[in-house]
């Protein structure tokens, strides 16, 4: 028996075994790859900003108690106010190492001025998750939001970890005023309410010199700058960045005399409509 021979054919058995498994994960996992990709530059509802001058908001994702601590009280100094993003059932958790602000800083914060945006409940992917699942989840997020800020419905969601595809984008994209994702940019012209654009502010990807020269763009072809990010501590993580780096870049944008609103605020003021009106899908709106 020639086990060279056998050992020979085993082995290329395996191999078009792993080929074929490969394929179709491949066949499963690229309609998903192209709804990501789609639903990152198809808007859903496009809406033609009214801008005379920058506008700039500062948002906070799941939020970490730090931001809360940190965070806010640097924006009350200038006289701003931010929008953090609460899932309730990350609320008073450790969530990748960070204390999660529980539903009681979450209601101060709201009676200090700043806005308390959905963000699911469980902080879900959203394009991962069935439509029903989806539903029962914002349904509870939103009831929680409601009981924390004394009966203020919120307006303005953040998809959890930015990801999305055109299955939940249409699903959620009139349950808010407005939408914000991760892509980087600034919103201006034209901008997909279901879909805003945003630029992170961490420690590990950006620095003050980079988001000077951004706020320069911005005066001079005036846009929506939404600000993200998450913890704000003095060891940030990887998508965080720390108190002293954050007061700089409010500091940048105070002595600029720009506009500083919470994302509720900013909608209102970008589209002429109170934040609680929800846009029909596929009206391009103020044109």
């Amino acid at each position: 028996m020639d086990t060279t021979a056998v050992g020979r054919a085993r082995h290329q058995g395996s191999h078009s075994v792993a080929k074929s498994t490969d394929m179709i994960e491949f066949a499963r996992e690229f309609p998903r790859r192209v709804s990501r990709r789609l639903s990152r530059i198809v808007p859903f509802r496009p809406t033609r900003l009214r801008l005379d001058r920058p506008i700039v908001s500062f948002t906070f994702d799941d939020f970490p108690l730090s931001a809360a601590e940190a965070a806010a009280p640097a924006l009350e100094d200038a006289g701003m106010r931010g929008t953090f993003y609460y899932a309730g059932g990350l609320a008073g958790r450790l969530e990748n190492g960070q204390e999660i602000a529980g539903p009681d800083v979450a209601a101060d914060l709201f009676s200090r001025g700043h806005e308390i945006g959905a963000h699911t409940h469980m902080h879900i992917d959203v394009h991962r998750t069935s439509n029903g699942v989806i539903r029962s989840d914002l349904a509870l997020n939103k009831r929680e939001i409601i009981q924390l800020t004394g009966g203020c419905a919120p307006t303005s969601f953040a998809y959890p970890f930015g990801r999305l595809d055109l299955r939940s984008k249409f699903l959620l994209r009139n349950e808010f005023s407005s939408l914000r994702g991760i892509k980087t940019g600034v919103n201006a012209g034209v901008a997909d309410l279901a879909h805003l654009k945003a630029q992170e502010l961490y420690d590990s990807s950006s620095t003050v010199d980079s988001m000077s020269k951004l706020l320069d763009r911005v005066e001079r072809h005036p846009g929506w700058l939404i600000f993200y990010t998450h913890d704000v501590k003095l060891d940030p993580s990887d998508i965080g960045c720390s108190p002293a780096y954050f007061r700089k870049i409010v500091e940048l944008v105070r002595r600029r005399g720009l506009t500083v609103e919470t994302v509720r605020d900013a909608y209102a003021r970008v589209t002429g409509q109170g934040a609680d009106r929800q846009a029909g899908a596929g009206a391009l709106e103020g044109s």
